[in-house]
């Protein structure tokens, strides 16, 4: 996932690091051989613990502190919320990743804010953004993120790029959300490598199911990648307690997940099994600070 497609790859300028870090890099090589895929930085998801245990299928499920990490229009949908998320990658302390997500009103739209930081001393990825949405009309809501993208990789040069995302959500009848997203439109490059941050259109469907179930779609076409596909479900099974599974493709991941609520405190796990590598977890807390 993390080295690049042509020219001087970050997967390659990692494997000059001096000797005693040898293995941090291997466990990154590998990441991008048992995917299937050459990628480039910046390549896993932020999405949050509630949409990893659906299969990471979460374009179109609103209502969470992390949906806007997601899709930016779904900022403009719920009340206003912290999200704080720590993850990790087949059980790897360097694949680790802290983030924080904030949803406020301003006036006739709604703002958010992330903050996002993966990886260790040896590599490392910081994101920000800032979004802003409202709601056009009834049953539309649209949204658009500018953030920032820092790389930084012992001993080498430093690279930041500024990242542009659209999105949009359309509810034509009640309980059934249908939602894109064009991430890195403007194809921002990395200063001092040759990698490209990945452009990618995401389309998702949500669907209310009764008062306790929902089911949630993705389609996730990168450039010069496969389409993949990720599904997920949730269930309300008593008062306070979710239940959530799901499952990705490109390679097939499972997934679950459970959510405990507690007033306006949310507790919520998720964890996911690569066929290779393992496990991965997630952890959140929201708190959500409106009516």
């Amino acid at each position: 996932m993390l080295m690049g497609v042509h020219g001087v790859s970050i997967a390659k300028t990692l494997g000059k690091v001096k000797s005693c870090r040898v293995i941090a890099c291997a466990i990154i090589l590998a990441i991008s051989i048992f995917s299937h895929s050459v990628k480039a930085a910046f390549e896993l998801d932020i999405i949050g613990p509630r949409a990893q245990a659906m299969g990471a299928a979460g374009t179109a499920v609103s209502g969470d502190g992390w949906a806007i990490l997601r899709n930016p229009a779904l900022a403009a949908e719920g009340v206003s919320s912290v999200g704080l998320s720590w993850s990790q990658e087949f059980g790897l302390p360097e694949l680790s990743r802290e983030t924080i997500s904030v949803k406020f009103p301003l006036r006739l739209q709604r703002i958010g804010v992330r903050v996002s930081n993966f990886g260790s001393q040896l590599y490392r990825e910081t994101e920000c953004g800032v979004i802003f949405a409202r709601s056009v009309r009834s049953g539309l809501s649209a949204g658009v993120e500018i953030g920032g993208r820092q790389l930084s990789i012992d001993s080498y040069p430093s690279a930041t790029a500024v990242t542009c995302a659209l999105g949009l959500c359309v509810r034509p009848i009640s309980g059934l959300n249908v939602a894109a997203v064009w991430r890195n439109l403007n194809r921002p490059k990395l200063p001092n490598y040759r990698d490209r941050i990945p452009e990618m259109l995401v389309v998702g469907v949500s669907a209310q199911i009764a008062k306790q179930g929902l089911l949630a779609a993705d389609l996730i076409q990168e450039r010069h990648f496969p389409l993949e596909v990720r599904i997920g479900a949730e269930a309300i099974v008593s008062k306070g307690f979710t239940l959530r599974v799901g499952m990705r493709a490109e390679p097939v991941r499972p997934s679950l997940g459970f959510q405990v609520d507690v007033g306006r405190w949310s507790f919520l796990y998720a964890g996911d099994l690569h066929p290779d590598l393992g496990p991965s977890h997630s952890a959140g807390l929201e708190i959500r600070l409106g009516k």
